[in-house]
C-alpha cells in the first residue's frame, strides 16, 4: 500500500491502515525515542506507542511524502518532553556531593558538606545544573548529555565549563579551595 493509499484509509477511520502504520514506522520511530531516552525500554515503548495514537487523532493533518517527517517530529517532541518533566524532578541525592573526611564528626562534615555543594549547584540555571548532573553525577558524555537535552556539543561544553567556574567560586567563597578535578578541601 502507498502512503497516499494508507493515509485516505486512515482518514476513512480503518485500523487497518493504523497497523500498516505502526508496521511502516515502528523502527523508525523507536531509534528516535531510544536515542533520546538511553536505556529507558519501558519508556520507549510508551512514547512509541503514544506517536501512533497521536498519528491516528490526528490523521486528517497527514500529508502524503510527509508521514514519516511528522512522526519523527512526534516522537522527538515527546521524548524530550519527558526528559524535560524528569528534570524538573531530577535526584540529587545526598551521598552524590559527599567528599569523605576523617574524624569523629564525619557525618556531620558529610551533610554540611554536601548543603554546601547543593547550595553552590543551585547557582546554575536549571539547565546548566541539569547538564552538570547528567555528566559528573550520571556519568553521561558531554555528548550524550548534549544528546538528550537538545543543545550542541559545543554549548554543552561551555556550559559545563562555566559551571565548573561558577561553582568553583562559590566554593571558595565558603572556604573550600580547589585542589584538582572534582576535589575540594575545605580550609582549616
Amino acid at each position: 500500500m502507498t502512503e497516499k493509499e494508507l493515509i485516505k484509509s486512515l482518514r476513512r477511520g480503518d485500523l487497518s491502515a493504523l497497523e500498516g502504520l505502526i508496521d511502516r514506522y515502528t523502527p523508525y520511530i523507536s531509534s528516535i525515542i531510544s536515542r533520546i531516552l538511553r536505556g529507558r525500554q519501558a519508556d520507549v515503548e510508551e512514547l512509541t506507542a503514544d506517536v501512533f495514537l497521536a498519528a491516528w487523532d490526528n490523521r486528517e493533518k497527514l500529508r502524503a511524502g510527509q508521514v514519516k517527517g511528522y512522526l519523527g517530529a512526534i516522537a522527538r517532541n515527546r521524548a524530550f518532553n519527558l526528559l524535560r518533566s524528569d528534570r524538573e524532578n531530577l535526584p540529587l541525592e545526598d551521598d552524590v556531593l559527599i567528599l569523605e573526611t576523617d574524624g569523629p564528626d564525619k557525618e556531620l562534615d558529610r551533610k554540611e558538606t554536601a548543603r554546601i555543594v547543593n547550595t553552590a549547584l543551585a547557582q546554575l540555571d536549571k539547565p546548566q545544573r541539569e547538564l552538570f548532573v547528567r555528566h559528573y553525577y550520571y556519568g553521561q558524555t558531554v555528548q550524550e548529555a548534549a544528546l538528550a537535552m537538545g543543545l550542541n556539543l559545543s554549548t554543552a561544553k561551555t556550559w559545563l565549563r562555566r559551571g565548573r567556574e561558577t561553582l568553583k567560586t562559590y566554593l571558595r567563597k565558603e572556604g573550600y579551595e580547589y585542589e584538582t578535578a572534582g576535589n575540594f578541601q575545605a580550609d582549616g
